[in-house]
């Protein structure tokens, strides 16, 4: 049986100083090198090139909710799915007068991810995400303007490494975490996913995993949605986990 395991960055993977632990990385790399198919799906755009860049992926890592994937063997991304600039202008509109702390967008352009504050698009380049950081109290607010608004998928989550604010993702139509993890099962022929996760927004791997864990440090109403609940971040809980099922596998083929 082919397994993948995917793995959330943000409060699953990494530490609360949003690094990865030298265990992790160490354990990671060992159980790569023994076969095992591990990949991650983040809410993360670029900055998973360097944050990523000691694990030895041989899989492409799906970035920015399933928008794109990266592959750090090529050293590429692949397969985009932007926003129309028309959609694009329409959500800017509607969310000139809605107060957020960031508002950002991410778009690109030439191979490459860059980050623009609103006033400074680059309206040539493609809009792969918009980034909004915005008070915990105005999540309903935000919500309600949003469902308003057709062909865009939005994520509203709270910030991990902080309190009393929300990052809200707002992507294409029809794109998840999800969505990119049935096209990579399909396109890599896996029989098995497990994946994990911290948060609301990683519930979408959940629907289209086998098993899902939540980490121990992760909200309660993903560890209700888990099969089972994991060590946290701050202990390799991801990777202890896929030693521990790596061991079992072996032991059933004896």
């Amino acid at each position: 049986m082919k397994i993948l395991y995917v793995s959330d960055l943000d409060g699953t993977l990494l530490n609360m100083n949003q690094e990865l632990n030298i265990s992790t990385i160490n354990k990671l790399n060992n159980l790569i090198e023994k076969g095992i198919n591990f990949t991650v799906a983040t809410g993360r755009g670029d900055s998973i090139r360097t944050i990523l860049k000691d694990v030895h992926f041989k899989l492409p890592v799906m970035i920015l909710n399933g928008t794109l994937n990266y592959d750090f063997t090529k050293k590429e991304y692949l397969n985009a799915k932007p926003i129309p600039n028309e959609k694009v202008l329409e959500l800017m509109n509607l969310l000139g007068n809605f107060n957020t702390k960031t508002f950002e967008v991410q778009t690109i352009i030439n191979n490459k991810v860059k980050r623009f504050s609103i006033a400074n698009w680059d309206k040539s380049s493609k809009v792969l995400a918009i980034n909004l950081l915005f008070a915990e109290k105005r999540k309903e607010e935000l919500s309600n303007i949003l469902n308003k608004i057709q062909g865009i998928n939005f994520f509203i989550h709270k910030k991990v490494y902080s309190t009393g604010e929300c990052f809200c993702d707002i992507i294409l139509e029809n794109v998840s975490k999800a969505s990119r993890l049935k096209e990579f099962k399909e396109q890599y022929g896996f029989d098995r996913v497990i994946s994990f996760g911290d948060s609301e927004n990683d519930l979408p791997l959940a629907e289209v995993s086998d098993e899902f864990y939540a980490v121990e440090n992760g909200t309660e109403v993903v560890k209700k949605n888990a099969t089972a609940v994991i060590e946290s971040c701050y202990n390799d809980g991801v990777a202890n986990f896929i030693a521990k099922d790596l061991s079992r596998i072996q032991k059933n083929k004896i």
